[in-house]
């Protein structure tokens, strides 16, 4: 061995041939085969263990493939067969849920069926129960007027009977008395008081805010004769500060003063009055019959001048005391047509009230305005008396005679209207020519328009219409 070699040891199996070229070749030949063998098996051995693990991951890599498909369609499978189930537990959920909608219209269609007789049912035992409720109440009410009635007629009896039991005419008296002063406490709220104790007086003092009254009560079985009304027109003169007097006959007539609605005016030399009423018993309701002379004695306290001891006054108040008797037996009637009215609308009777107030405060202050010119000059009593007997045509105005109309200026213009035009049946004038007409007589246009319908009849003047129907004008009439 050389300083240039080296010699080292290898294992190899038995069986293995070891090729000439170590034993016959040069150390350096030897050397180089064994690193070319060395390096040749290394890259070998890499070569086949990456080859080794390709084909290792391949195999998993497919295996896992196959695998996860059988996964695959095994879910699917069973994402199938849910479905499918589901889509079955669906259709009858769907079916149930139809049979469930038939049978909640069928119930509903019921119930609606049911509601309506239910509602039917109740309408009809409403109406039937109130149709008995009314029966009942007209039945009471039937059986209330017969008891009243017949109270009536009992106390008319009772009264009559007393009064023709009566040893002496002073109990007459003292019956009639305390039986009108009750009727005027109902009636008036003032102070009422008998005086009939006193001498050369009457026999009942009312003293309202604005002076003091006599009344005589006359409870006799005969007509008041001449005699008892001039020693109550005596009774009046001794006591000048009394404003006036009223004599009451409850049963009977007064001589001369009884004319028809038994009631009558005149007035003495001095000026005041003496109101007469016969046969108080025979009205309806005393007390209401009372309250409605409460303008007249309203109109007597409010005149402002104070009547002169004149004779030809005294003529004139003698004149006009027709007039005035007149107004308050009108205004008598008519307040108690209302009063029937309301009574025989007994439903109604909240409704009403407030228009039956109206119609008697109108009445009222109509009577008083008429009271007031009847006292007043003779031109103004002309006047009235003239308003009172003008009858408006019915077919174009609302109010029937001209003295219903409140408004002076309304009343003036309804003068105009019926001085220049008069009512033809199938005429009619245009309403722009009746504007331009009342404003030359100081009648504006939105004034005319605004009074239409308070004296025009919707039939002659309809809102909006340019015409008023059944008239013309008095110079195109010929």
């Amino acid at each position: 061995m050389s300083a240039t070699t080296k010699v080292f040891r290898a294992h190899v199996p038995i069986n293995f041939m070891i090729p000439a070229l170590y034993t016959e070749k040069s150390p350096k030949d030897v050397a180089l085969a064994l690193r070319l063998g060395a390096d040749a098996l290394t890259f070998i051995q890499k070569k086949g263990a990456e080859t080794l693990r390709q084909e290792t991951h391949s195999e998993v890599m497919e295996q896992a493939t196959r695998e996860f498909e059988d996964v695959m369609r095994e879910a699917a499978a069973k994402q199938l067969a849910d479905i499918h189930k589901l889509k079955q537990e669906k259709a009858k959920a769907e079916d149930a849920m139809r049979i469930a909608q038939s049978r909640a219209d069928v119930l509903e269609a019921g119930a609606s069926e049911l509601r309506a007789q239910i509602q039917k049912e109740i309408k009809e035992s409403n109406t039937e129960l109130i149709g008995s409720k009314d029966e009942q109440i007209m039945r009471l009410q039937q059986t209330l007027d017969k008891a009243l009635a017949n109270v009536e007629k009992r106390v008319e009896s009772l009264q009559q009977s007393m009064t023709k039991t009566m040893s002496s005419s002073k109990e007459k008296g003292a019956l009639g008395e305390t039986f009108m002063e009750g009727h005027l406490k109902r009636a008036y709220d003032c102070d009422i008081q008998v005086v009939s104790k006193g001498s050369e007086t009457a026999d009942i003092l009312m003293t309202r805010t604005a002076g003091m009254y006599f009344w005589e009560v006359k409870n006799y079985t005969r007509m008041v004769s001449t005699e008892e009304v001039n020693k109550f027109r005596r009774d009046l003169r001794l006591h000048p500060d009394v404003k006036g007097g009223v004599l009451v006959s409850l049963r009977q007539g007064i001589v001369g003063k009884t004319r028809g609605g038994n009631i009558d005016l005149e007035f003495l030399d001095d000026g005041r009055f003496i109101l007469f009423l016969s046969n108080f018993l025979t009205q309806e309701d005393p007390v209401f019959y009372l309250q409605t002379l409460r303008p007249f004695f309203d109109t007597i306290e409010n005149l402002s001048k104070p009547l002169k001891e004149e004779v030809e006054v005294v003529r004139t108040l003698e004149m006009k005391a027709a007039l005035i008797t007149n107004l308050l037996r009108s205004h008598v009637t008519s307040v108690t047509k209302h009063k029937n009215s309301l009574v025989g609308h007994k439903k109604r009777t909240d409704a009403m009230f407030a228009e039956f107030s109206s119609y008697v405060l109108e009445a009222e202050a109509q009577v008083q305005t008429l009271l007031r010119v009847a006292i007043g000059s003779d031109e103004a009593t002309t006047e009235v008396l003239t308003e009172t007997e003008t009858q408006l045509p019915q077919s174009i105005f609302i109010k029937e005679k001209l003295s219903d109309v409140l408004e002076d200026k309304t009343k003036d213009f309804i003068k105009w209207f019926l001085s220049v035009c008069e009512p033809q049946e199938g005429g009619h004038i245009e309403l722009k020519s009746l504007t331009e007409k009342s404003k030359q007589c100081g009648y504006s246009e939105k004034w005319v328009r605004a009074v239409r319908e308070a004296i025009f009849q919707e039939s002659a003047w309809a809102k909006g219409s340019r015409y008023i129907e059944g008239v013309v004008f008095t110079v195109d009439k010929n």
